[in-house]
């Protein structure tokens, strides 16, 4: 009898570790699947070499805008005690490769390429070509999916709202909830308890993959346009500018700009701006912006009806969640807001 289907991040694990397979008197056990932690699971490779323990690092695409933050998260993590990071991806190519090795990060994708440094035990297969097909993303990481998950992560206690609530709260249709959640169980994201109340598992692992996500897919789908400060401008007179327009407080404060008026001690160099697409040409004119691909100030839409953040605001001025200034924080020159952001704002809404 054929088992259940497997998710599409299963699939790329079980064609990941097809070559570790192939060692010679090598042995895999995977000893837990899902344990709370930012990983997908953890094994136990062994052999004549001894033993070596993994936990894995899923990213499903692993792309150059995305390899910083992946980096980032594999080296902040809390992990397994006497264990190693293993990057697993649908395909991994050759600057991606040399750019792992060079962070001593090591990886396997469904090509075959491997990087195994656990000495004794030394293995590196490159030159794979890309897998003809790519499996795609699961439900849940596409837009609809993100958006959910973007309100649970907001929220935790949202898993036990209505349906209908959740689908007005995120924008998304009625009828996909169902299977999104039927998806996060399957994960291990979710269980339900008596029947009927749920709860969410696995956090931390869930914001990762939320925050590449929203980076790689559902941020594409919001953008408006990037923009430049005319000269005689600067980033620090966006405040003062919006406290001046009529409609103001409907526009959004995010990115950097926005983590610079949550904490202290950080001088931003870039700013996100949700609102709706019929205020982007008044609010470009309000703000003396002119258009630039490579411009520091860049318009996104909001989507469903909780991007804004419902604590502090600052005087006259409406700030974006914590949760979406906190994703916008992948480069290394953020990396200490992004953590200040973390424990001040999102480690008491996720229970860590």
């Amino acid at each position: 009898m054929p088992g259940k289907p497997l998710l599409k991040d299963e699939q790329i694990i079980h064609d990941s570790i097809k070559t570790i397979r192939t060692i010679p008197q090598a042995k895999i056990e995977f000893m837990l699947q899902k344990i709370g932690g930012p990983f997908a699971g953890t094994f136990r490779l062994s052999g004549f070499w001894g033993d070596c323990h993994y936990y894995i690092k899923l990213v499903p695409k692993l792309t150059p805008q995305l390899a910083d933050l992946v980096v980032h998260q594999i080296k902040t993590s809390p992990a397994p005690q006497n264990s190693s990071p293993l990057l697993i991806s649908h395909y991994i190519s050759p600057q991606m490769a040399a750019l792992l090795k060079q962070k001593e990060i090591e990886y396997a994708d469904c090509a075959g390429n491997l990087y195994l440094n656990q000495m004794p035990l030394y293995i590196e297969i490159g030159g794979q070509k890309h897998p003809p097909k790519s499996p795609g993303a699961d439900r849940l990481f596409r837009p609809a999916g993100l958006k959910l998950i973007y309100l649970l992560l907001r929220n935790h206690q949202a898993i036990n709202a209505t349906y209908r609530a959740l689908a007005d709260d995120s924008g998304i249709a009625l009828g996909a909830i169902g299977d999104l959640f039927s998806e996060l169980e399957k994960r291990g994201n979710l269980t339900i308890n008596k029947g009927t109340v749920r709860q969410l598992k696995a956090v931390e692992e869930l914001l990762q993959r939320w925050q590449m996500g929203y980076l790689e897919t559902l941020r594409p789908k919001l953008f408006l346009q990037r923009c430049q400060l005319t000269p005689g401008y600067s980033l620090m007179q966006i405040p003062e500018l919006l406290r001046q327009a009529p409609e103001g407080k409907q526009i959004l404060l995010g990115g950097e700009l926005g983590a610079a008026l949550l904490t202290t001690g950080f001088h931003p160099q870039s700013a996100v701006l949700y609102l709706e697409p019929d205020l982007q040409l008044k609010t470009m004119l309000k703000l003396h912006l002119v258009p630039d691909p490579d411009g520091e100030i860049t318009l996104l839409q909001p989507f469903g009806q909780q991007c804004g953040w419902s604590g502090w605001q600052p005087d006259g001025l409406t700030l974006a969640d914590p949760l979406l200034t906190f994703a916008e924080l992948y480069g290394s020159a953020t990396d200490q807001v992004a953590a200040k952001l973390y424990h001040q704002f999102l480690s008491p809404r996720l229970g860590s």
